[in-house]
């Protein structure tokens, strides 16, 4: 197997040192090596998209046993790092790099990590198995749940943030309409505004997401045109002051929830 030609370097006797680039990563590190010494690199709420290590990132980097990475991070080419580094996906070049959110991609992820733990330690081969047992039966539950979602009325996702969730949607069989693409930057065109206004008239749409805080801005101009409800989502990062204190999980349960008040009911209040 490709895991078994990794190089890692032996594990002290304090146990294994791990890192994670993002905040998903490290909560799948968290749950299936709760003991272990696990750093997250981007903090909460950083910008995943533009974040550029410093000298003490790359110190920690050096030093860790693990690396737990997208496969996107331009700063991880350096050979010494990715030979000790367990990517979502390698070599693979990829448009959006919100590839957390794949379920089918996390859950090969996860089973990856467990066999990578066991063979820095051994010792504890019963309980990493069983902890990934556990984190693989929470991941088919929440896409069990996601697959709900296709007989909701609505099947447009209209965001007022970046293209972040078209690979959680498509479990649901949704479509993603982002004001921005998939690495936020810049203000939105008008013409962009325009069609996603003319989209929601046509298709009697009444309903939006937010996803990115700084989108807020928008949302006076969509409920002047079409006095829409306004419900929140997240791209499986705590970006929003309310989600610091949810884990990964927690955070797409979340989504479900809003996801399924707001595409499938006309009653509920906003969220």
């Amino acid at each position: 197997m490709l895991i078994c030609l990794f190089l890692f370097k032996a594990v002290s006797a304090l146990g294994i040192t791990i890192t994670a680039t993002n905040f998903p990563l490290y909560d799948l590190a968290r749950r299936l090596a709760p003991e272990e010494r696990i750093h997250l690199l981007i903090p909460p709420g950083a910008d995943f998209h533009h974040f550029e290590p410093g000298f003490k990132d790359f110190r920690i980097l050096y030093e860790s046993d693990l690396i737990l990475a997208v496969g996107t991070e331009p700063w991880l080419k350096r050979a010494e790092l990715r030979k000790k580094t367990l990517f979502l996906t390698q070599d693979i070049e990829v448009e959006n790099p919100h590839l957390w959110l794949d379920l089918e991609i996390v859950e090969t992820f996860v089973q990856k990590l467990s066999r990578t733990l066991i063979s820095l330690k051994p010792s504890e081969k019963v309980a990493f198995e069983k902890r990934a047992q556990e984190v693989l039966g929470e991941i088919e539950n929440i896409r069990r749940e996601l697959k709900t979602l296709a007989t909701c009325q609505t099947k447009k996702v209209v965001i007022l943030g970046h293209a972040a969730l078209g690979y959680f949607l498509r479990e649901a069989g949704l479509e993603e309409v982002a004001l921005a693409g998939p690495h936020p930057e810049g203000e939105v065109p008008p013409r962009r505004l325009h069609e996603t206004l003319e989209l929601m008239k046509r298709e009697n749409i009444s309903v939006v997401f937010l996803l990115d805080p700084s989108f807020r801005k928008y949302l006076p101009l969509f409920q002047k045109k079409r006095r829409v409800r306004v419900f929140t989502l997240n791209p499986g990062l705590p970006l929003l002051p309310e989600d610091r204190n949810l884990d990964f999980f927690a955070l797409l349960r979340k989504n479900l929830r809003n996801l399924k008040i707001g595409l499938c009911s006309s009653s509920l209040p906003n969220s």
